[in-house]
């Protein structure tokens, strides 16, 4: 064997073993081995008066450990911590307002055109176009094994930007009077908000466990 070859093969024999090492490092560092992974996830308990929510909230968390797989989701007899979320707040709040006041709008809002609003005396003259939602949040880990408290902490008051309250501001006058359509709108912005203050929390809470150093 040439002096070349020889060199060649220790090269290469010396790349694979730092592959080899770098491959495991990087999963120590991912998966602690002495870390435990399964964890059960307790029913989200709801104490608001907004349905839907505590669906969102159980969805973002599922998805987002499936996706990192630092943890592994399992039943309360195989688990070794257990995770209870609650959700103590939720508010919307009106954050933008379209006056008739300028005799020419078509609409307030897409919902209701401003010549109805002002021919009728008992309509206010002010009609709601943007609100923000506002959720807050508990979450509890527990060691199932000898129940002792990991964490406990609070989420409050988390908000979501700011949607259409009522159509989206680009409706045309024709249908202005189609109030079904502008409550689905309403309802599938509201329900997106909900969704990004669901991933939000679930975000804080995974990296509240990820950061709990193994026993």
């Amino acid at each position: 064997m040439t002096k070349s070859l020889i060199c060649f093969v220790l090269f290469g024999s010396i790349m694979a073993f730092a592959q080899g090492c770098v491959y495991r490092f990087a999963n120590q560092e991912r998966f602690s081995s002495d870390r435990p992974r399964t964890i059960y996830i307790a029913p989200i308990a709801d104490h608001t008066a907004h349905s839907g929510q505590a669906s969102h909230l159980m969805t973002a968390l599922k998805h987002l450990f499936a996706r990192e797989r630092s943890f592994i989701i399992t039943d309360i007899s195989s688990a070794r911590w257990g995770v209870e979320v609650y959700i103590t707040g939720s508010s919307r709040a009106i954050t933008r307002v379209e006056k008739c006041d300028q005799g020419n709008e078509v609409l307030a809002s897409g919902s209701i055109p401003c010549s109805q609003i002002k021919a009728e005396n008992k309509l206010p003259d002010v009609s709601p176009e943007e609100e923000v939602a506002t959720m807050s949040f508990r979450a509890r880990a527990v060691d199932l094994s000898n129940g002792r408290v990991l964490f406990d902490m609070n989420l409050p008051n988390l908000s979501s930007g700011a949607y259409d309250l009522v159509g989206d501001g680009t409706v045309k006058a024709s249908l202005s009077q189609k109030r079904e359509l502008h409550l689905l709108r309403y309802f599938e912005n509201s329900s997106r908000a909900t969704q990004g203050l669901a991933q939000t929390a679930a975000q804080r809470i995974f990296d509240r466990l990820n950061a709990i150093p193994p026993p």
